[in-house]
């Protein structure tokens, strides 16, 4: 066995074993397997601008294929300009032995400029699959109301997928004016048309965020509507800088409202349902018996519920779900599977309701600007992709356990 491959399966051992607790919770073995192919995300390679360069990273990362984005510089194509510059880059991609067939556009309805111009050279190229622009609530109006107009948008669209065999995925964001990010408003949509026209472009991260309890219902509510899936993670901490003021000496905080700013209460570890956290300077486990200027424990990924927050020794309140603060709270992007996305039991709706849509990887997380879809990165070429390899192995472990085979 060679230094290579003595690596890769140690750290799959490695993941392996991290994921196991929760997978054993939660999700049955499967009794099929199915081949797992994952696309890398083009928008994250926008620092390099040649097809050929393009292809052959996302090859050298061990990705199965790529979705070439679409949309003005830095993206890799643009819109004005797709039915030449597209070829290049899906000619490139397939020359290095990756499948493609999904493009991210700009596409939002019949009248985006050039839509029309976009699904022809895609379908030309044996694309199948898009996702394009989203829609926004006006919070001001009626919700339903709107949801009849985004209706008659999409029923317009119909006939250019039809036209050119394509499917058009919406991508889901969390928030609260982001149409679809509780899933059923969309789907109500969604079912007065062919599922293989139009779908959701699932994505476990926002979706995670938006409803941590209830993703996977909503994932399998949705199912025959899910046209693609996205992955990534993400952590929820508190952001609440304090000064001044003594310790805490009320009750101790439930799971998830500790760890606030140095000086503070420590934190829970298992901050959200997903097991004990890590050791911190906040205490062992994630219980969160921190002094002084300790931080708060953050949450792991294994089978069960972070425990209480301590009383923090120094001189700042904090710990109790903001103290007055309207929102503070924030959502920070990290690498897959050190979040709190559960990867096995996505990999394991996946299978049980047959889905057999594109699945790519979004590294949101900070990248030496490959995050950001910047043209150039401030980090060496490969600590940038080594950290995308590293998503796509945690990614094949997870799901791994599902019967998704690599």
């Amino acid at each position: 066995m060679n230094r290579r491959d003595f690596f890769q399966s140690s750290l799959g051992a490695a993941l392996g074993a991290r994921f196991v607790p929760r997978a054993a919770a939660q999700t049955p073995a499967p009794a099929a397997t199915r081949k797992l192919v994952v696309d890398a995300y083009s928008r994250h390679l926008q620092w390099l601008r040649k097809p050929e360069e393009v292809a052959a990273a996302a090859a050298e990362m061990g990705y199965n294929g790529l979705d070439i984005t679409v949309v003005p510089y830095p993206g890799h194509v643009d819109p004005a300009k797709v039915a030449t510059e597209l070829p290049p880059y899906v000619n490139a991609a397939r020359k290095q032995g990756l499948r493609v067939t999904t493009m991210r556009c700009t596409i939002t309805d019949a009248d985006t400029p050039n839509a029309e111009e976009m699904l022809q050279t895609a379908s030309s190229l044996g694309l199948t699959h898009y996702w394009g622009g989203m829609f926004r609530y006006d919070l001001n109006k009626p919700i339903n109301d709107q949801l009849d107009a985004i209706k008659v948008r999409i029923g317009k669209l119909i006939p250019l997928l039809e036209k050119y065999k394509m499917t058009a995925m919406y991508h889901t964001y969390s928030g609260s004016s982001s149409v679809g990010a509780a899933v059923w408003d969309l789907l109500s949509v969604f079912k007065s048309f062919d599922p293989k026209r139009v779908g959701f472009h699932y994505d476990v991260g926002h979706m995670t965020d938006a409803g941590f309890a209830s993703w996977d219902l909503n994932l399998r509510a949705a199912a025959p509507y899910i046209a693609g899936v996205s992955c990534k993670d993400s952590v929820i901490e508190l952001n609440l800088p304090l000064e001044g003021g003594g310790p805490y000496t009320g009750p101790p905080t439930l799971g998830g409202r500790g760890g606030g700013a140095p000086g503070g209460p420590g934190g829970p570890g298992g901050g959200f349902p997903g097991g004990p956290g890590a050791a911190t300077a906040s205490g062992p486990g994630g219980r969160g018996a921190g002094a002084g200027a300790s931080s708060g424990g953050r949450g792991g990924r294994g089978g069960g519920r972070g425990g209480p927050g301590g009383p923090g020794g120094g001189a700042a309140a904090g710990g109790r779900g903001g103290g007055g603060a309207a929102n503070p709270w924030r959502i920070r992007q990290v690498p897959l599977g050190e979040g709190i996305d559960n990867l096995p039991l996505l990999g394991s709706i996946l299978m049980q309701t047959g889905f057999d849509g594109p699945i790519e990887i979004q590294a949101e997380y900070p990248n030496g600007g490959a995050n950001n879809a910047a043209d150039t990165i401030t980090l060496p070429r490969a600590q940038v992709l080594g950290a995308m390899k590293r998503d796509l192995l945690v990614l094949r472990t997870a799901f791994s356990q599902a019967g998704w085979t690599s």
